[in-house]
C-alpha cells in the first residue's frame, strides 16, 4: 500500500551506501608485496595513489608522487605528496609550512606536516595532508574522463555547477589570503572532487618550500590566484584547458552557452588592473581586485551554494537517523545471540536444564521464534523485514504492548509485554556481564 514502508526505507540509499563502501575499501587497501619503503618518518603501509607511472617534471618543477599512508601516532590515514629530487638548502623554506598548518577551511585539503629525507634513495620533500579516498581532480573529471569514455569532446558543465566551483574555491582563497599566504595551485589538476561537486583545493604549501628562493611578492601571488581561478573556470566552461591563450574568443564561446553574469565574472578575474608602480598611489580599481570583492559581487551565488549545502545536510541527517535505528538493532541482536542457546558453564549452569531456557530467559527463546521464524497458514516462511525491525525496536524501547508467544511444540503459550521481555533480556545480560567481569578479575 502507499503508506507502507518498503525494505529500502530502513536503510540508506544504495548509491550512498555503495559510495561509502568503496571509500572504506580504498581506505583499508594495502599492498602485500609493495616495493615502497616500509616506513617514511612516522608513517607506514604506503600505497601509491598515482594512476600514471610516467616520470617527468610536474606542476611543482620536480617529479611528484602521491601515496596513502598510515600514521603510527594516531592510526589515521594521510596523503604523502613526495617531491622527488628536491634538496633543502634553507631551513626557513621548510618552516613556511607552519603557516599552512594553521589554515583550516572546508574547501581546502588540510596540511599537517612537511619534512625531507632519503627514504626513496634520493633527496625528497614529503608534505603530509588529509586523505580523501577515491577523490579525482577537476581535470580528470571534466577533461580526461570524457575522452576515455569515447565521448570525444567533454560534455558541457551546468552553470550552477560552475558557480558552485567558484564559490568553493573562493571560500578557500579567502581563508588562505587572510592567513597571509597564497595558494598558487588554483588549476584543474590541483583541485580535487571528494564527492558530488564537492571541491577542495589541494597541493598548497609545496611551492612555498620549493620556490622559496625565487618567491614573488605576496600581493602578486594572491592576484595570480584570482587569475588562475578565472583561467580554470574559463577552461571548464569552454571544455578546453588552453582556452586562456585566446581570451576574447573563449569569452565569446562562453556567451553562447552561459549567462552574461558568468561571462562577466570570468572576464573580471582574467583582466586584473595593473599593479601600481612604486611611489604611486593605489587606484580604486586595483584596490578592489581581491578575493573579498569577488565574494561581495557573487554574494547571491554564495547564498545559493549555502542553501544547497543545508539541503544536503538535511538529506544526510535523515539517512543517519535510519542508520541510528539500525545501529541500536545490531547491538540488540548481538546481545540476544550471546544469551540464546548458550552452552552451560560454571557461571551459568543450572541443575536440570540449560541456563538460557529457564525463567524469564525462556521468553527470549520464544520471542526469537516470534520475530524471525514466522510462517503462514500453509507453513511457508514469512520474510517480513518490517515485522522484524518493528519487533526489535519495541523490545529496545520496552513498550507495554503485549505479544503472544507459542512454543514450537504448541504446548506452552505466554502473553507477555515487551517490557517484561526486555526486563528478562537485561537481567540475563547482567548475569553474563557479572560472570565475565569476575573471570577477568580472577585472571588478574
Amino acid at each position: 500500500m502507499a503508506y507502507q514502508r518498503s525494505t529500502t526505507d530502513f536503510f540508506i540509499p544504495d548509491n550512498l551506501r555503495e559510495d561509502l563502501h568503496r571509500k572504506a575499501e580504498a581506505t583499508l587497501q594495502t599492498f602485500a608485496n609493495s616495493t615502497l619503503p616500509q616506513s617514511v618518518e612516522y608513517f607506514h603501509s604506503l600505497v601509491a595513489l598515482d594512476t600514471s607511472n610516467q616520470k617527468g617534471p610536474s606542476f611543482f618543477g620536480y617529479p611528484s608522487w602521491v601515496y596513502k599512508a598510515t600514521s603510527s601516532r594516531d592510526g589515521h590515514n594521510y596523503t604523502l605528496r613526495r617531491v622527488e629530487g628536491f634538496r633543502l638548502t634553507n631551513e626557513a623554506a621548510i618552516r613556511t609550512v607552519q603557516n599552512w598548518k594553521r589554515i583550516s577551511n572546508s574547501s581546502l585539503v588540510q596540511v599537517h606536516d612537511a619534512f625531507t629525507g632519503r627514504w626513496f634513495n634520493d633527496s625528497s620533500l614529503i608534505v603530509v595532508t588529509d586523505y580523501h579516498p577515491l577523490s579525482q581532480t577537476l581535470a580528470e573529471k571534466h577533461f580526461t574522463a570524457g575522452r576515455h569514455a569515447g565521448a570525444g569532446r567533454p560534455q558541457i558543465i551546468p552553470e550552477n555547477d560552475l558557480w558552485s566551483y567558484i564559490v568553493q574555491v573562493a571560500s578557500a582563497l579567502r581563508t588562505i589570503h587572510e592567513g597571509g599566504v597564497a595558494a598558487q595551485t588554483v588549476v584543474p589538476s590541483k583541485i580535487i572532487i571528494t564527492s558530488k561537486n564537492r571541491l577542495r583545493l589541494n597541493g598548497c604549501g609545496v611551492l612555498d618550500v620549493v620556490q622559496y628562493e625565487q618567491r614573488r611578492p605576496l600581493n602578486e601571488l594572491q592576484r595570480s590566484d584570482l587569475e588562475d581561478l578565472g583561467r580554470s573556470i574559463l577552461g571548464l566552461a569552454t571544455r578546453n584547458q588552453t582556452a586562456h591563450a585566446n581570451i576574447p574568443k573563449a569569452l565569446d564561446l562562453v556567451s553562447r552557452s552561459y549567462t552574461e553574469r558568468l561571462r562577466a565574472c570570468i572576464a573580471w578575474l582574467l583582466t586584473p588592473p595593473p599593479l601600481p608602480q612604486e611611489g604611486t598611489e593605489v587606484t580604486q580599481q586595483s584596490a578592489e581586485y581581491n578575493i573579498t570583492s569577488l565574494l561581495t559581487n557573487i554574494a547571491d551565488k554564495v547564498v545559493a551554494a549555502f542553501d544547497s549545502t543545508l539541503h544536503l545536510e538535511d538529506d544526510l541527517t535523515t539517512n543517519l537517523m535510519r542508520e541510528l535505528e539500525n545501529g541500536r538493532i545490531v547491538r540488540l541482536l548481538t546481545k540476544l545471540n550471546v544469551i540464546l542457546e548458550r552452552p552451560e558453564s560454571s557461571a551459568t549452569a543450572t541443575s536440570n536444564s540449560s541456563w538460557s531456557e529457564t525463567g524469564e530467559r525462556y521468553y527470549l527463546k520464544l520471542f526469537r521464534d516470534y520475530v524471525f521464524h514466522q510462517v503462514d497458514a500453509d507453513g511457508r516462511p514469512v520474510l517480513d523485514l518490517g515485522h522484524i525491525v518493528t519487533c526489535l525496536n519495541k523490545l529496545d524501547a520496552g513498550v507495554d504492548e503485549k505479544v503472544q508467544l507459542v512454543s514450537r511444540d504448541e504446548q506452552n503459550l505466554f502473553v507477555v509485554s515487551y517490557r517484561e521481555i526486555k526486563r528478562g533480556f537485561e537481567s540475563a545480560w547482567g548475569e553474563l556481564s557479572k560472570a565475565a567481569a569476575a573471570a577477568t578479575s580472577g585472571r588478574r
